[in-house]
């Protein structure tokens, strides 16, 4: 049976890196669903994903494979190697979103998009992360780390990638905090390379897209 970490645990610069990619073409796919959103944003190489702040009730992290398309031209699945993190009743402000397409041009050779969200953003039940890499300046309560990936509730459905005996971390009301606290896991300063994002919903107000035939950055 596993332990739970009680009282609150300050993580500068947590981290969660694992396989860089190898394939250079990146490719952008945005789906956006009218009305109570949903959204899936994927990727063949990871976009970058920005935040100034955030919060929610719980966070769950472990490893598994992301699928994405093979490449620019190719949309049959690969598995990238990633980190899996769920934040649950997340919130997260200023958000920003930059990913970049090679055309293969000699004038023009890349293609940008970034996408700004510049107030609050509600997330939803849940969001999941396939990431490369997350950085951030996090506060967590009620932590367990070294949970088995059978334990973490975001691993349950996982058809590849999962391996039942892995390393997991989880914190806030998954590990015995206050269901609904969203004070259980505050976040600052994320930064993030995602292959893939996605939210059972998500509202979005005074959204700002901006294509660019240079580098988008955040």
């Amino acid at each position: 049976m596993k332990e739970k970490g009680m009282g609150r645990v300050r993580l500068g610069r947590f981290a969660a890196v694992t396989v860089p990619a190898t394939v250079v073409s990146v490719g952008l796919g945005v789906a956006m669903l009218q009305g109570a959103v949903s959204a899936s944003l994927s990727s063949t190489n990871p976009f970058k994903v920005t935040a100034a702040s955030g919060s929610g009730s719980g966070v769950e992290l472990s490893l598994r494979a992301a699928q994405a398309a093979a490449s620019q031209t190719d949309g049959t699945a690969a598995d990238k190697q990633s980190a899996f993190v769920t934040l649950t009743d997340g919130t997260v402000n200023q958000v920003c979103l930059a990913a970049n397409q090679p055309t293969g041009l000699p004038v023009i050779s890349n293609i940008g998009l970034k996408i700004q969200l510049p107030g609050s953003v509600a997330l939803g039940d849940s969001v999941d992360l396939n990431a490369q890499g997350v950085t951030t300046d996090a506060t967590l309560k009620n932590v367990s780390v070294g949970v088995a990936q059978q334990e973490l509730d975001h691993q349950s459905t996982v058809a590849n990638g999962a391996n039942m005996g892995g390393f997991g971390i989880e914190s806030g009301q998954s590990a015995g905090g206050a269901a609904g606290d969203t004070g259980n896991v505050a976040l600052n300063n994320v930064d993030a390379d995602v292959f893939q994002v996605n939210l059972a919903s998500i509202g979005l107000t005074g959204v700002t897209l901006t294509p660019t035939t240079g580098t988008a950055t955040c």
